[in-house]
């Protein structure tokens, strides 16, 4: 297949990045003049969030992909599924879209350098449209943002080594693939999740850490030699212990400048977890994170649809009740936080999370 849009839109990356800082400006001047019409606010005693500006997000994953419809399909019957989904996430309010696009060294789309994502596409013949293309032209007909999902260091499956975080050929892979993406598509931001070192790498927090940032640092330069307006942010696990053992250095993160705009930590439990260490696992959780956020980084905290009506001995506040992502989107507003993201997008077609969603719309 001869690839569509492998040239730079606008002939060169100067005019690339005129280009954006244009559309930003007027995007500006469109959501102010918005805002001044009639803007949304939630407020409380301790805090005043702009509703215009949270950022309400779904993960699309690779193990998404064919429930939703997106798995080895034709061109017509790929956009009417994606279009499917991004009604129902518009149902739900969504507002941004993170589309894994690259989960074991592959690509949702037609790549130069990597192969094609055998969870989109897994036939013989080259597949004959481009589903990022697609996925970032339709999120935007819907007014939402969509965000490039990458796993940087994960391998071609889940029992190989991973890449080696201090080799400079990792980096310039993931390099590669953030360019290429940034070069060719319209994305508003390029995302990482919470794989990096595994927690058996024999090396020291520190120096995971170490190897970690440097490829961070990297990336965050690039992202922002395409344009200011381009988000780059990263999903760290909601255990902050764990994080520093697998190298996110979440610490630096959050107290330096040149590594990141955003942290999502994934805060996956309810108040009524089993933990005995901590009384109110969602809510203290998130409460720490918020303590280590020196530089005042914007959170948009990860929160467990896929959970919502599970009934587990470890979390039984999943199963007790129905209004846990309402209850958590409340705490999480009363304490300044400037979004959420659902994990994913499979649930939201899940019956079983049918009135844990109802009831999230409310709060909404």
């Amino acid at each position: 297949m001869k690839k569509k849009g492998r040239k730079r839109r606008s002939g060169s990356k100067q005019l690339r990045r005129r280009k954006r800082k244009i559309q930003a400006a007027v995007l500006a001047l469109l959501v102010f003049a918005g805002f001044a019409a009639g803007m949304l606010l939630y407020q409380n005693q301790n805090s005043r969030v702009e509703i215009g500006e949270e950022v309400r997000g779904i993960w699309l994953a690779y193990v998404d992909f064919k429930e939703v419809g997106l798995y080895n399909k034709s061109e017509d019957k790929f956009r009417e599924n994606a279009e499917k989904f991004f009604r129902r996430a518009e149902k739900n309010s969504v507002n941004t879209v993170f589309f894994h696009v690259r989960a074991f060294r592959d690509a949702s789309y037609p790549s130069d350098t990597f192969p094609m994502s055998r969870y989109i596409w897994d036939k013989e013949e080259e597949i004959p449209y481009d589903p990022l293309e697609i996925m970032t032209e339709l999120a935007h007909e819907h007014n939402m943002q969509l965000h490039a999902w990458l796993n940087p260091y994960r391998n071609t499956d889940f029992d190989k080594k991973i890449l080696d975080p201090a080799a400079s050929e990792s980096t310039e892979e993931i390099l590669t693939c953030v360019r290429e993406i940034l070069d060719h598509y319209e994305v508003d931001g390029i995302h990482f999740d919470d794989y990096f070192y595994t927690e058996d790498a024999e090396l020291s927090a520190e120096e995971k850490m170490k190897n970690v940032n440097r490829m961070v640092r990297s990336v965050y330069e690039t992202v922002k030699e395409y344009g200011e307006e381009i988000q780059f942010g990263i999903s760290p696990a909601g255990n902050t212990g764990y994080c520093e053992s697998i190298g996110a250095d979440i610490k630096t993160w959050m107290s330096e400048e040149g590594y990141v705009d955003y942290l999502a930590p994934q805060i996956y439990w309810t108040d009524q977890h089993s933990a005995t260490w901590r009384e109110k696992m969602f809510s203290d959780t998130l409460k720490e994170w918020i303590s280590l956020n020196e530089r005042e980084v914007r959170l948009y905290i990860g929160l467990a649809l896929y959970r919502a009506g599970e009934k587990a001995s470890d979390d039984p506040g999943w199963g007790k009740r129905d209004d846990n992502l309402a209850r958590q989107l409340r705490i999480l507003r009363e304490e300044g936080c400037q979004g959420y993201i659902l994990f994913s997008a499979k649930d939201l077609y899940r019956k079983g999370a049918r009135q844990e969603l109802e009831n999230y719309r409310n709060q909404v």
